[in-house]
């Protein structure tokens, strides 16, 4: 139920007829119309059996129930015609159409013999039972309603609730009214009237509450006219002498035009307040079908205590019904309550996307594995580069690699073993075993991520691996099986660091790593929040003459608990804390300090600052830097922002765009660490890079002769591209030698002088002719 407003029912384009296509706004439109015009006639019909029945006519009946016949044949003509372009309420349309059908020919047979002898007194006979038929095609119609979204067996729920009001219902009216009278019919044809009768009348009230359709609620007014019309003329009919009743009549003239109208308006707008629909259709049916029922149940009680006979068989027989019909509706909501709590249990234990268990339950599985006499490890998996294949290839891509990651680890777990999904890229699995056979099964993971990822579309492209720590869950009483989860995770970072696409298994030695970066980050937060970091400055000089030609600040820091930490162990924890770009702001604005006070200004030298992939993907960081070489006043050109080279593996990387942007403003970009990435040199022509600096691994090996062959190609790669080349770690003569005779032009390095603080800069700079230093000139 709940449709949209718009009539879904008619097909677009078509005007639910064989003749030409119509619009959908004409289709709905002629809908409407013909709903008006049937309710129009009902009441037609209506009022002229009420005159006639209220000025005493003998004919009042048969005048209504022969127009009772042709309005409920025509409704029922009308939904069967348009049953065919119904959408979901096809059948709805055509059972209820049937029912009218059946019930006006059965009419019309009675409204043909009451037109015979007006006024005789009624006897049952070939009309009445046609007419009787029609109530399981009514029946059956209700049933074939579309089911609202909502959990399985809401229809035959529905269908127990109204059966429970209908067997209550016919209890007390028999008990109340039908019992006291001289039947002329069997009391079991009579039951079986009352019952279908009020099942229609508490079905199509059910069905109207769950949907909350304006078309549905005018359909179940009709249903209600017409069996409480039906109800009054059984009434007549059983009794000695009665008299077809007028106002049966009159109730079946409106009730078919109001089914017909209800039905051909059915999804064209919600109905009742909208606190209403916010209640649940459980709620909104359940709640009202027992305080009926036991409304019904109370009175009934209270009538049999009155009566000195009690109940009668036929009665006691429906209170039987009534007690068993409660009992299957209750078992069957007991069912569906079960079934709710599995399925909401399934849900908190359960990742949606891959299937597997979620982190609670990994957790229920680490304790009951804990129990066990036998040694049980856990493994957390994480896949490498999964941030790449999102960024270039495309969520869809990383949803579906994530799947794949999950089907291949379920098939290649060995026996007793379970897999999980923790969150984001990150898998665990855990079983019996020791840790040196838990990293054998991490190991076999590995390969068959690396496999699954290979096989989804796209994503070949980017290198995906996988990095896995495995730790040991405590015995049973002697620790926390959760911890053990977090020293797993605590050996994948170490994973991570220490080159990925490898198993680490935890021990004391990395819990002691760990333990001293958590130390390096507090500590290095409190640094930067006190500004006690250092920055020094390493001279950029002409190899040939030894002059200086620009600077590279180096950031240094001696830490009161720590002692000196070096920056191969605090930059990554920078990074990893989110540190990174607070320490590269005061790296840069002391280098820059630094060079301003050496007078590096003056003489036109370049400051060079190392840039973290991450403070380039900032989006603050282009006006950060401007900024500060602003507050300095230090122009733009004499910036130099060294990045690695593993920044332009991609051309979509923010980075990438964060460089330009810096270098449309005149600064110069440098590759630092050339040669000792993965990368391909294509970059170096379409993007925007200035120096191109030769790693110190290089210039350590130059005395090799594959090495002088690599690094004079890089030479003459960067001269055709105009670039300027910069050799790192220069310590010796020969090397620098070797440097010239390959045509670098630049270096730095400890053979001309380590970093120093900015204010030695200075006095390198003045003591020195030229701004010299180190040895004398090579050449």
């Amino acid at each position: 139920m709940g449709e949209p407003r718009a009539a879904p029912d008619v097909k677009a384009g078509s005007s639910g007829t064989d003749g030409p296509e119509v619009p959908p706004v004409v289709a709905v439109r002629s809908l409407r119309a013909m709903s008006v015009a049937t309710t129009l006639s009902g009441i037609s019909g209506a009022s002229v059996t009420v005159v006639l029945g209220v000025n005493g006519s003998v004919h009042a009946f048969w005048v209504g129930a022969l127009l009772s016949a042709v309005l409920a044949v025509g409704g029922g003509l009308v939904l069967v015609r348009r049953s065919g372009y119904g959408g979901q309420r096809s059948a709805v349309r055509a059972a209820m159409g049937a029912a009218g059908l059946v019930w006006g020919a059965g009419q019309a047979l009675v409204g043909l013999r009451a037109l015979a002898a007006p006024g005789a007194p009624v006897v049952a006979g070939l009309g009445e039972v046609v007419c009787t038929a029609a109530g399981p095609l009514a029946l059956a119609s209700l049933l074939s309603f579309p089911r609202p979204a909502g959990p399985a067996g809401r229809r035959w729920r529905l269908a127990l609730d109204a059966l429970v009001i209908a067997a209550a219902g016919a209890a007390l009216l028999w008990q109340t009214v039908y019992r006291q009278i001289e039947m002329t019919a069997s009391p079991w044809l009579v039951v079986a009237v009352l019952l279908a009768d009020l099942s229609i009348l508490a079905l199509g009230l059910q069905v109207s509450l769950a949907g909350l359709d304006r078309g549905v609620l005018l359909a179940a007014v009709g249903l209600s006219l017409f069996a409480v019309g039906d109800l009054d003329a059984t009434r007549a009919v059983v009794q000695p002498g009665g008299t077809w009743p007028w106002q049966a009549a009159a109730a079946a003239c409106l009730a078919w035009p109001l089914v017909a109208a209800g039905l051909l308006l059915a999804g064209a707008g919600p109905a009742g307040p909208a606190a209403l629909r916010r209640i649940s259709p459980e709620a909104r049916t359940g709640i009202p079908a027992t305080v009926v029922v036991l409304g019904l149940g109370a009175a009934l009680w209270v009538s049999a205590s009155a009566d000195e006979d009690g109940l009668d068989r036929t009665g006691a027989a429906l209170v039987v019904v009534l007690i068993v019909l409660f009992g299957v509706r209750e078992a069957l909501l007991q069912r569906q309550r079960l079934a709710l709590v599995r399925s909401l249990t399934d849900q908190a234990e359960r990742d949606f996307l891959t299937g597997l268990g979620n982190r609670r339950a990994l957790s229920a599985r680490m304790e009951a594995l804990a129990r066990r006499p036998e040694r049980s490890s856990v493994v957390v998996i994480d896949l490498d580069g999964f941030k790449d294949v999102n960024d270039r290839v495309g969520h869809a891509a990383g949803d579906q690699l994530l799947v794949e990651a999950a089907a291949a680890m379920r098939d290649h777990l060995p026996a007793g073993w379970r897999c999980y999904r923790l969150g984001g890229d990150e898998f665990a699995a855990t079983g019996p075993g020791c840790v040196v056979a838990a990293a054998d099964v991490a190991a076999g993971l590995l390969t068959a991520l690396r496999s699954a990822a290979v096989a989804v579309d796209g994503v070949a492209q980017v290198v995906v691996s996988a990095s896995a720590g495995v730790a040991a869950l405590p015995a049973e009483g002697a620790g926390e099986p959760l911890a053990a989860l977090s020293e797993a995770s605590t050996a994948l970072q170490e994973a991570k660091r220490g080159g990925r696409d490898r198993v680490v298994v935890h021990s004391d030695e990395v819990a002691a790593t760990a333990r001293r970066r958590a130390l390096v980050g507090r500590r290095l937060r409190e640094a930067l929040a006190e500004d006690s970091l250092d920055a020094l400055l390493q001279p950029v000089v002409d190899i040939r003459t030894g002059g200086v030609v620009g600077f590279e600040v180096l950031s240094r820091w001696t830490d009161a608990e720590l002692g000196v930490v070096p920056p191969d162990e605090f930059v990554p924890v920078a990074e990893q804390n989110g540190l990174v770009v607070q320490l590269g702001g005061a790296v840069l604005r002391r280098g820059l300090a630094g060079l301003c006070g050496a007078g590096g200004v003056e003489r036109g030298l370049r400051l060079s600052v190392n840039a973290s992939p991450l403070e380039l993907r900032n989006p603050g960081y282009v006006a950060a830097v401007l900024g500060a070489l602003h507050e300095a006043g230090v122009p733009c050109h004499l910036l130099v922002v060294e990045v690695t080279e593993a920044v332009y593996v991609t051309r979509e990387d923010p980075a990438v765009a964060t460089l330009e942007a810096l270098a449309a403003e005149g600064v110069r970009i440098a590759v630092d660490d050339f040669g000792t990435g993965y990368s391909s040199l294509s970059y170096l022509g379409r993007l925007p890079v200035h120096l191109v600096k030769v790693d110190r691994s290089l210039t350590e090996q130059l005395a090799q002769t594959r090495t002088r062959a690599v690094v004079e190609a890089l030479v003459r790669l960067s001269r055709a591209l105009d670039l300027v080349v910069v050799a790192e770690g220069v310590e010796e003569r020969w090397q620098a030698e070797a440097l010239l005779d390959l045509g670098v032009g630049l270096g730095q390095g400890w053979l001309w002088s380590p970093g120093v603080p900015a204010g030695e800069a200075g006095r390198l700079l003045d003591g020195r002719a030229g701004g010299r230093v180190g040895g004398p000139a090579l050449r």
